[in-house]
């Protein structure tokens, strides 16, 4: 999975050559008890997943014109399908939702969402995968603030001096995994967990 998240960053790197990018990859919220007065508030924090305790934190860093994350909140599906076999053997044909984050600055115009939306491939080729398909209907969720406190929580928002456009793109993914191909993570490592605490590794 890992891999089909840094050749969505790989994408975004060659089409957005122009803009300060800062690509976080593969991401989970982590959760910060914060103890008040008369209650305890739950603070969440995006962190790098890299297979490594070298984790970093989420953040928008104004040195940046575009920064993006990506989280699997849910679940991976996984059914037999005769139509993607090869010879005789079934494939698994999986199914994933990822939740594309992009952050930019708000002097890049609104349109800029659309121009990656657009560009954006049905197809992508990634190396242990016999296919990696996206579908072909995207869906944006460009309610910032909603974005903004789900994402990074209960800090400072004011719409009109925030100078960040922040946008949530639902990728549904279809992919088949060539027979015998191990992903750089092993099964049972946390980073291959779902934010539900599934593991993202199916036996082949």
């Amino acid at each position: 999975m890992t891999e089909i998240i840094e050749s969505i960053d790989d994408w975004t790197n060659t089409n957005f050559p122009d803009l300060e990018r800062k690509l976080f990859g593969f991401c989970e919220l982590a959760h910060r008890k914060n103890k008040g007065d008369n209650s305890i508030s739950d603070q969440p924090i995006p962190m790098t997943i890299n297979g490594t305790s070298d984790r970093k934190q989420v953040s928008l860093d104004d040195r940046y014109q575009l920064i993006t994350w990506v989280r699997i909140p849910g679940r991976i599906s996984v059914v037999e399908n005769n139509e993607w076999s090869f010879g005789f053997k079934e494939s698994r044909f999986q199914t994933v939702s990822l939740r594309w984050v992009i952050a930019h600055k708000v002097e890049l115009g609104e349109n800029l969402i659309y121009s990656l939306v657009d560009a954006f491939p049905e197809k992508l080729s990634v190396n242990g995968f016999t296919l990696v398909f996206t579908n072909p209907i995207i869906e944006i969720d460009y309610d910032h603030e909603n974005i903004y406190r789900t994402e990074l929580g209960e800090t400072v928002y004011e719409k009109h001096r925030f100078n960040w456009n922040l946008y949530v793109i639902n990728l549904n993914i279809e992919f088949i995994v060539c027979e015998g191909y191990k992903s750089q993570f092993s099964c049972c490592n946390e980073s291959l967990l779902a934010e539900t605490g599934e593991c993202l590794v199916t036996d082949q």
